[in-house]
């Protein structure tokens, strides 16, 4: 066996200085390090759906299960880029690879313990993974298939033998998604709170509906001296009332320790305005927002030629500002299916031509016009589409396709915005005609994460769409050791997912959030917070401190 990773401190000895009177309150936390105490209030816009997160890519699940669960490894929470190279241990001590890349071994650390008192064994990690690894039970199924075998050695040692080679697979063995789970409240509704039974850094206290979940410090937390914060607070509000909440200094950060910021670019204007002191980071997301057609119900919509001419008369460059907030938030236009830095997406340009944008809009509503003629459907047609309510961009989303469709395409499409107790349920289910909603990723520093959204019977497939060829080749790309094979499987696989348009891909997204400024990751102390993609600081909850003392960071405005 080759070890490549051993067990590192977490906690850096703190050096004795000399402190003088002049120093400001920045300079002095640098020397003293982190203040402990505190209550890191938060907030998300509606109830999770769901408190597992092995069952959602959403955040409203990671700003509950972040705080609750830990993973086998993580992310390094000090640095932004997430890559195989800065994994570091979490509830795994260390773990080896062997020399042939099919078997792994994870090494746990001994003595900790889930917030009900009940120890963490190997029992635990077996029983997590054989979840991760069920499409009836997890999201990330797709991602781990490479995973034939998991298998305790004994209390404190677990194997997890693959089929093949698959060195991406400690990027999705990482929180807030893989988490480790206990394996006796297997039978625990994971839509109660009775669920939020982990080994992490914070100890679910108690839930308001509809207005707050509260958290306190884990004693016990297997990491001695962290968390830095007495508690963790998660409050519901919809963006607008998020907005006001943070700029009046009664959240500490506007939104989830994700990024939130993304919905209307009037959210980041009115932050910087009334609260010029606090920080604002916006990054680019690997997410996409777009179109889901279902093919669990029939309509025009089930022709290619009706979704390729209700693709063609989509005008770009307009359809940020309802659907992004404005491209002062930097979305993409005309994004495809995988991020344009990945090496196997499609390039801009043949992105443009699949979907029939290498033309003027002009031209595109010809041919549009041509094709639903062709179809069956020159007359015009009918469809309804749902949105999640409490966020306006979606339905003001839906209202302009449906204005563009009815000019061009004299297609009558009803908006109807669900609250997400009923919307979540319903897309589930598949049953709407099409709705405008995220397209969420684990980590989107791999292609697969993307494609495999769409294979058959897979959650996140939303529209329920279907394709023998189009599965062969993820699966046959999920088991190539070649890279360069990787590679054009994943691109014959894209010609045909361009070619079926199941998701119509308006473009990516900016996410971003603000934070009072005197909050902190770390030790020895930062300029602020890490801001990785994707996970942003959820890897690092236990880890947050404030330089100041003060309950309020600023008047209320």
């Amino acid at each position: 066996m080759k070890k490549i990773m051993t067990a590192v401190s977490v906690l850096v000895l703190m050096a004795s200085v000399v402190f003088l009177p002049t120093l400001s309150l920045a300079q002095t936390a640098k020397l003293q390090g982190p203040v402990r105490g505190g209550v890191l209030r938060s907030s998300v816009t509606g109830e999770a759906p769901t408190y597992d997160p092995h069952f959602a890519l959403s955040f409203r699940t990671q700003a509950h299960s972040a705080a609750v669960f830990n993973g086998l490894i993580k992310p390094d929470p000090l640095k932004e880029e997430v890559s195989l190279k800065n994994m570091v241990p979490d509830l795994a001590e260390n773990w080896e690879i062997s020399p042939d890349g099919k078997t792994y071994t994870f090494h746990l650390r001994r003595g900790v313990k889930f917030h009900d008192g009940k120890p963490f064994a190997a029992k635990d990690v077996k029983y997590s993974l054989d979840k991760l690894r069920d499409p009836k039970r997890s999201v990330l199924a797709s991602l781990v298939t490479a995973i034939e075998a998991v298998e305790m050695t004994d209390d404190v040692t677990v194997r997890v033998r693959l089929s093949h080679p698959y060195p991406e697979l400690l990027l999705f063995l990482t929180p807030p998604y893989a988490a480790i789970e206990s394996e006796h409240l297997k039978d625990v509704n994971p839509k109660s709170t009775d669920f939020l039974v982990g080994t992490g850094p914070f100890k679910f206290k108690r839930y308001v509906p509809g207005k707050v979940s509260v958290y306190e410090r884990n004693p016990d937390y297997f990491v001695q001296g962290l968390p830095y914060l007495d508690g963790y607070e998660v409050y519901y509000l919809d963006f607008g009332p998020m907005v006001d909440a943070f700029v009046g200094g009664n959240l500490d950060v506007c939104g989830t320790l994700r990024a939130l910021l993304d919905s209307d670019v009037t959210h980041v204007l009115r932050v910087r305005k009334y609260a010029p002191e606090a920080v604002v980071a916006l990054k680019p997301s690997p997410a996409s927002r777009g179109l889901f057609f279902s093919f669990a119900h029939k309509g025009p919509w089930n022709d290619i030629r009706v979704r390729r001419a209700m693709a063609m008369v989509i005008d770009y460059s307009d359809v940020l500002v309802p659907a992004f907030g404005g491209p002062e938030l930097g979305p993409v236009e005309g994004a495809g299916l995988l991020p344009f830095y990945l090496p196997e997406a499609f390039t801009k340009e043949e992105v443009a031509k699949a979907y029939g944008l290498d033309k003027p809009l002009k031209d595109r509503i010809v041919e549009a016009k041509r094709l639903m003629k062709e179809a069956g459907y020159g007359d015009g047609s009918q469809l309804k589409c749902i949105v999640r309510g409490g966020e306006q961009f979606r339905v003001n989303t839906g209202v302009y396709l449906a204005d563009m469709w009815k000019r061009h395409l004299n297609i009558e499409m009803s908006v109807t915005p669900l609250e997400s107790a009923v919307y979540f349920p319903v897309q589930a289910k598949g049953d709407f005609d099409i709705t405008f909603d995220t397209l969420e990723v684990a980590s989107g520093v791999v292609g697969a994460e993307y494609l495999t959204r769409f294979v058959t019977g897979q959650p996140a497939n939303y529209g329920k769409w279907s394709n023998k060829d189009y599965d062969m080749l993820i699966e046959q790309m999920m088991r190539e050791p070649s890279q360069g094979k990787k590679l054009e499987l994943a691109r014959k696989a894209q010609q045909i997912f361009y070619a079926e348009m199941p998701y119509l891909v308006l473009g990516t997204q900016a996410w971003g959030t603000a934070w009072r400024p005197d909050l902190r990751t770390g030790w020895p102390a930062r300029d602020g917070v890490v801001i990785q993609p994707r996970y942003t600081n959820f890897t690092s909850i236990d880890r947050i401190w404030f330089e100041g003392t003060a309950k309020r960071w600023m008047k209320a405005k």
